[in-house]
């Protein structure tokens, strides 16, 4: 992978050296960010220095960076863990120089990341791309990535794209692109009939094997979730851990909880090989909540679902990359349960 690299970047990009970020890097980061952002950019950690040397340090993001001859960072991205998932790396932060795009650098520092996160012990990597502009998506699905999750609304409005896009009326909407480190055979996952089709597409993409199971039921011990706001997108992020009685009650209170605390909208996870997950995505749906799609995981599947909250999302501003994207925007934008989000434009 990284001999040819090299060939590319002598091909595409020669003035650029791409590489995992040193320390003394750190400061160009940030000074890239704020280039192509300006100061928007959800993740602030990226924004400081000393934020940046350290997570990279305690293993908390893995970093790279391409650089001008000069020593300049004219490019940057990186992998954290998806959170409550570790196996799931998550791709993100891609920058690169206005002064550098249009010579493939944003495929050259990607394809680096991949050969760099290799042995890191992730089952799964997935990116979150934007969709105001259909650029990273056209990045991220080159290097073999295919959309699995459509989030409306996961990122706040405020965001900005220099010299890209003009600055989003809405807030954001995200597409999941992901792709397998190795493949895998899954034990039995209780899939909802509903969206057993659209998700059998995806693993088939993925180059997942399922066995699909119809006969689980929860079992008796107490529901259990956790939840947490992502204070920089106003996501608020529930991970149902356990889908015995009480499903109902717990579930309202982790909204509650996290409509309190200013949540825009509300993402759900659901572990498809929980037998229980039937009775879990019926309660989800009663509450609000719409199928957004998937993330692979080690030992399953990682069933998404999205609630509103009443944040107004116009489909029409969402460009898709793809046609892979946009079948499955359509199929997700066909179900009932998203035509009923109170925010949702017609």
């Amino acid at each position: 992978m990284a001999a040819c690299a090299r060939a590319i970047v002598a091909e595409v990009s020669p003035c650029a050296d791409v590489h995992r970020m040193l320390p003394e890097e750190a400061e160009g980061v940030s000074r890239l960010m704020h280039e192509v952002y300006g100061d928007t950019y959800p993740k602030k950690f990226v924004y400081d220095p000393v934020q940046v040397t350290r997570k990279a340090a305690r293993g908390e993001i893995l970093p790279v960076t391409a650089t001008s001859p000069a020593g300049e960072v004219i490019g940057f991205a990186a992998i954290t863990t998806y959170p409550g998932y570790p196996r799931i790396g998550l791709v993100g932060s891609l920058a690169v120089s206005p002064s550098s795009r249009a010579r493939g650098l944003g495929g050259m520092i990607l394809r680096t990341l991949l050969a760099q996160s290799s042995g890191q012990g992730f089952t799964s990597l997935t990116g979150g791309a934007f969709t105001t502009h259909p650029y990273s998506q056209r990045a991220i699905e080159r290097l073999g990535f295919v959309p699995t999750a459509i989030l409306p609304g996961s990122q706040p409005a405020t965001i900005s794209f220099q010299e890209i896009a003009e600055k989003p009326v809405q807030r954001e909407t995200t597409v999941f692109y992901t792709r397998m480190t190795a493949p895998l055979v899954y034990g039995p996952q209780f899939l909802p009939e509903q969206h057993c089709a659209v998700i059998r597409d995806i693993c088939q993409n993925l180059g997942i094997q399922v066995r699909v199971s119809r006969d689980g039921r929860a079992g008796q011990e107490p529901a259990f979730v956790e939840c947490s706001l992502n204070e920089e997108t106003g996501a608020g992020m529930i991970w149902m851990r356990s889908s015995g009685p009480g499903q109902q009650e717990v579930l309202a209170d982790a909204m509650s909880h996290l409509r309190s605390r200013g949540a825009a909208v509300l993402r759900l996870h659901i572990d498809a090989r929980d037998p229980g997950t039937h009775a879990a995505v019926q309660v989800a749906e009663a509450a609000g909540f719409f199928f957004a799609g998937l993330l692979p995981d080690k030992d399953g599947l990682v069933l998404l679902f999205e609630h509103l909250l009443g944040t107004r999302i116009n489909p029409g501003l969402i460009r898709m990359g793809s046609p892979a994207g946009e079948r499955l925007l359509a199929t997700i934008l066909s179900y009932p349960r998203v035509r009923g989000q109170p925010g949702l434009l017609p």
